[in-house]
Parts: structure tokens; C-alpha cells; sequence
């Protein structure tokens, strides 16, 4: 085999082994609109945002926004174990809750269900998210 063709080898086997780890990064990290009511209003927008430092018990941090109309107004912080995101979330109210982010098709899905919890444990809202 020439130099060259070594060369692009190790060049392509050093691309390959860097690829799937700047994609698992990334899988969740975006912009997701819900689909609002039938009349157009009531949408929201959520940015999911990884934080990069590491943690001993999830995969990974993420920073959570959500903007919109009503109970759409929330933000958190949360930890990921195999791609179900829970954290504690505040509402543009200043009153606390937890939040579950789940990806019914994985995490390179477009699709996301989120579910917020009060306190006690009844459920505040359900809302069915799109990547963009």
C-alpha cells in the first residue's frame, strides 16, 4: 500500500471514531415547537441546551427554556439517564415543579413528550413537542 493511501486511512478511521461522539452530543440539543390548539395559539417553544460539565449520576446536564403563552413560561435544569430527562422546573409564577422529557422514538427522533408534576405528584400539563 502507497503513503498516501496509509495516510487517508488513518485520517478516515480518526474521522469516523470523532463522528459519533460529536453526534451523540448534539442528539437532543435543539429547538422543539408543540402543535398548540386547533386555532394556532398555545404554542410553545422549548430549547434544550447540554451544559458541559459531567455528572456522577446521569449521562449528561441540560439546560431546559420554555417560552410562549401561559403555562408555556418555564425553565430548568435536568439530568438525562438513556435520553428521559427529569429536572426541577420554575415557572414564570415562581412556583416549582418537576419535569419529565421522554423521546417515545429515541433520541434522533423528532418527537418529544413532556409532562410537568406539581409537587404532590398530579400532573400540571402534557405537551407533545416537534423538533424544528
Amino acid at each position: 500500500m502507497s503513503r498516501t493511501k496509509l495516510f487517508i486511512a488513518a485520517i478516515s478511521t480518526a474521522a469516523l471514531l470523532y463522528t459519533p461522539l460529536s453526534q451523540a452530543e448534539s442528539l437532543v440539543d435543539g429547538t422543539y415547537q408543540s402543535e398548540g390548539d386547533s386555532n394556532g395559539t398555545g404554542k410553545c417553544t422549548l430549547i434544550i441546551k447540554s451544559i458541559t460539565e459531567s455528572r456522577k449520576y446521569g449521562d449528561e446536564s441540560f439546560e431546559l427554556e420554555s417560552s410562549g403563552d401561559g403555562a408555556c413560561e418555564w425553565s430548568a435544569i435536568g439530568l438525562s439517564k438513556s435520553y428521559a430527562i427529569t429536572g426541577g422546573m420554575v415557572t414564570s409564577g415562581g412556583a416549582p415543579a418537576f419535569v419529565k422529557l421522554a423521546f417515545p422514538f429515541g433520541p434522533a427522533g423528532s418527537r418529544l413528550e413532556m409532562t410537568a408534576y406539581d409537587l404532590d405528584g398530579s400532573i400540571r400539563v402534557n405537551e407533545v413537542f416537534a423538533k424544528k
